[in-house]
């Protein structure tokens, strides 16, 4: 008898999204957004979000009328707690929340923020009242598939004390500093990343892994070499799907030892505009029990009201996605397919490279990995 085909399902990943609320500048200047349009924000790209049986994306703010804005920081980001509708209608399964924007009103703000998205059934994973609870992934259940996402921060523009600790709430780091020897990271927070990814790779199906890290510098499509370290020490301790966000600009996929890595997704949402790019993407992986069998993405233009639209690759706004991409995915082999009548484009890797006899990576195959383990 023939084995039953391994069941396919369709894993959804955006990058930046600050919804809807106000933002509170250094200067003391407040924007504030209008609600009820707010509601209407991911409108257009619900759809395909509902269409998907799984859905992820970075959620930039807290979503509460509580706390006290930070004092140091340029802007604080708050969202209206309306705001819990237009996840639910978007059906988003899990988002991360660790990043430099999350704690901008406090751990007041990001608590109840916590407890909205649990009352709402909207898994979490990067934050918690200890480090134990932020190194914890969300996970979603559905149809016999589990997937997990795991989800880290980098210390670019975040509060100081952000990290949690044995006895402190906070964010789960991946600190980064010029003064430490490159690749600039801190060896400790890599090594407990790789066991994190170690032990819940055990314990879903499918394991992704979220990271805020590079630097947003007005939109850059530029790598930083901390990002190619991290990404490639996730996948080395066993993820199956690595995504990056924070540059607020779309940067280059890698194929590394056959799986993914998406090192910037791009701004998807944000209730101001900021002179950010336009061009975005939501992520489309075909999944099955630790094994991506398509990836893809959904060309997204931000429109002149800042709602993310999906565009079709043949249109001008699609052209530009596809001409960002095609540039910064060149220098890691990574190839884009369209097919005439699609709306998503295929994202095809270079094989992995062969060792030779001696175990060795042939020159020139394996970029740069970190020193410590």
């Amino acid at each position: 008898m023939a084995e039953k085909p391994e069941e396919k399902f369709v894993l959804s990943v955006a990058g930046d999204v600050s919804l809807p609320g106000t933002i509170l500048f250094a200067s003391g200047k407040i924007i504030a957004s209008d609600e009820e349009k707010g509601k209407k924000v991911l409108d257009h790209v619900a759809p395909y979000f509902r269409a998907s049986q799984f859905n992820f994306f970075n959620l930039e703010s807290p979503i509460s009328s509580k706390g006290q804005p930070a004092p140091i920081k340029p802007s604080c980001f708050r969202s209206y707690p309306s705001m819990l509708e237009v996840l639910k209608k978007s059906r988003i399964d899990f988002v991360g929340v660790a990043n430099n924007h999350t704690l901008d009103y406090g751990w007041e703000a990001l608590e109840d923020t916590l407890e909205l998205l649990r009352q709402n059934g909207i898994a979490y994973s990067g934050a918690g009242k200890n480090i134990a609870e932020a190194r914890k992934p969300a996970i979603v259940r559905k149809d016999g598939m589990t997937v997990g996402f795991l989800s880290y921060t980098a210390n670019v523009n975040t509060p100081l004390g952000f990290q949690a600790s044995e006895a402190r709430h906070g964010l789960a780091p991946m600190r980064i500093s010029p003064f430490i020897v490159p690749d600039h990271c801190n060896k400790e927070d890599l090594e407990a990343m790789r066991n994190d990814v170690q032990k819940w790779k055990k314990e879903v199906d499918f394991l992704g892994v979220s990271f805020h890290w590079g630097i947003s510098d007005g939109g850059t499509h530029t790598l930083t070499i901390h990002q190619e370290v991290m990404g490639r020490n996730a996948v080395e301790a066993g993820a199956d799907l690595v995504v990056g966000h924070h540059s607020h600009a779309l940067q280059a996929v890698e194929f590394y030892r056959g799986k993914p890595i998406v090192y910037g997704l791009g701004n998807f949402a944000l209730s101001f505009e900021e002179g950010f790019p336009r061009e975005s993407m939501l992520l489309q992986c075909r999944i099955s029990r630790h094994k991506v069998h398509e990836l893809a993405f959904l060309p997204v233009y931000i429109s002149d009201e800042n709602r993310p639209e999906v565009v079709s690759p043949s249109s001008e706004d699609g052209q530009k996605v596809i001409a960002v991409m095609q540039k910064v995915c060149k220098p890691f082999g990574t190839e884009m397919v369209v097919t005439k009548g699609s709306e998503k484009v295929l994202l095809k890797g270079r094989a992995p490279a062969r060792k030779n006899k001696a175990g060795a990576v042939p020159k020139g195959k394996l970029a740069m990995k970190a020193k410590a383990r």
